[in-house]
């Protein structure tokens, strides 16, 4: 899985296509070793989490339980989530404790315990979904990730670029992005973000960008 992170972050991959390859990723990790991934996260609850806090810099485990403390995120809008990872299948693999994902033919939903209410796969904030059986919802979960006005994709990782170069994100956690935890210059990382999305998510020019910046070409020094 490093080996496989480390060819595609030196062949440029685009990074919406380097999510994808993780988040849909099906079969044996032998041969596609981006499902090392459900290898390490097992279950739909760490599935969830791990790709709100990875890949939209979003900490939304508190509502799983209950209505999220600090953010406007319900029970709906984590189980809505959920119901991107409630058609992956799980069967024995070549090697042991490492299993084979695809996806099962069925209806994507996820059950909120509380209100007994079964949700269709809704990204954060839009609408729900209306998906063919035979679709794996995973795909569209990445679909919605990299359209140009999702506010948390894109925005995440230039957050998360601006720390590596800087020592501190933006928004700082750069894995805790709310509207209680506001950037510290919001034009600036919607900038940052809107000219990553028309790179088409072009990792190296973001490291171009903010390296030949005054900014960062500054002494560190007061």
């Amino acid at each position: 899985f490093h080996d496989w992170l480390r060819t595609s972050l030196a062949q440029n991959l685009p990074y919406d296509e380097m999510v994808r390859g993780v988040l849909t990723a099906s079969g044996d990790p032998t041969f596609n070793p981006a499902v090392s991934w459900f290898n390490q996260v097992t279950k739909v609850d760490e599935q969830v989490e791990d790709t709100a806090q990875l890949f939209l810099g979003v900490r939304i485990q508190c509502a799983r339980c209950h209505h999220h403390p600090f953010e406007k995120w319900s029970q709906d809008d984590y189980y809505g989530l959920a119901a991107f990872f409630s058609q992956v299948g799980r069967k024995p693999g070549m090697n042991r404790d490492e299993a084979v994902i695809y996806h099962k033919r069925g209806n994507a939903s996820a059950k909120n315990p509380n209100s007994g209410a079964n949700l269709k796969p809704t990204g954060l904030g839009s609408e729900p979904l209306d998906l063919n059986p035979d679709v794996d919802p995973r795909h569209k979960l990445v679909d919605w990730m990299a359209r140009p006005d999702n506010p948390f994709f894109a925005r995440s990782l230039v957050n998360r670029y601006w720390k590596h170069f800087f020592g501190r994100g933006l928004v700082d956690p750069e894995d805790d992005m709310r509207e209680t935890n506001p950037p510290t210059n919001p034009a600036l990382l919607d900038a940052l973000a809107q000219d990553f999305i028309k790179s088409k998510f072009d990792l190296k020019h973001v490291i171009r960008t903010i390296c030949n910046s005054k900014t960062y070409q500054l002494t560190a020094n007061p």
